[in-house]
């Protein structure tokens, strides 16, 4: 019991001392890039901004060049195909070297993420599955359990198990992190 006691006393000594170097190294794990791009388009579709984090994060770590084994580009990770599609939506000019541009990434990556959470009816947890795996699969895993939701430890594939619940990590932390660069949530 004694040495319980001195535990928690040096944690909340390292807590109260520490505070701010943990709060840095958080903030190099976490890092925050291109919140012009974030805010603006953020605001302009209605997403919640952290969200937008917390995908870029787990899909690129902020590197706009990044480029999956299956050729998805840029921050958000985008297939040619789907970007393609979404800027056709949005009548803007498309080629694959735009992917790498933050902004245009950033615009096709939000509008889409609000698209999948508009046709799951706010269902955030779908929505960020269906970015990962795809609206087919998802759809087939909602006909096959005959439900409109499932839990996180339900989803099917490993590697979309896994990026939901990263997304949702990284989105709590984003939070706190930085919880006044997006005007408190005022997006």
């Amino acid at each position: 019991m004694k040495r319980k006691v001195v535990l928690i006393a040096l944690l909340l000594l390292f807590l109260l001392f520490f505070e701010p170097f943990y709060f840095l190294i958080l903030k190099q794990l976490y890092p925050l890039r291109f919140t012009s791009s974030i805010k603006k388009h953020s605001k302009e579709i209605n997403v919640d901004p952290y969200l937008i984090c917390a995908i870029i994060k787990s899909e690129s770590n902020f590197n706009q060049f990044a480029v999956s084994k299956k050729g998805a580009v840029g921050l958000m990770q985008l297939s040619p195909l789907t970007a393609k599609w979404v800027a056709h939506k949005l009548k803007l000019d498309y080629s694959e070297e735009k992917l790498y541009d933050p902004d245009y990434n950033i615009l096709i990556g939000t509008w889409y993420i609000k698209y999948l959470i508009d046709y799951y009816k706010n269902d955030t947890r779908l929505a960020v599955a269906a970015y990962n795996a795809g609206m087919t699969n998802v759809n087939k895993w909602l006909y096959q359990k005959d439900r409109s939701t499932f839990e996180v430890d339900e989803i099917p594939f490993k590697e979309t198990n896994h990026f939901v619940r990263r997304v949702f990590k990284s989105y709590e932390i984003y939070k706190k992190l930085y919880q006044d660069e997006f005007e408190n949530g005022n997006y």
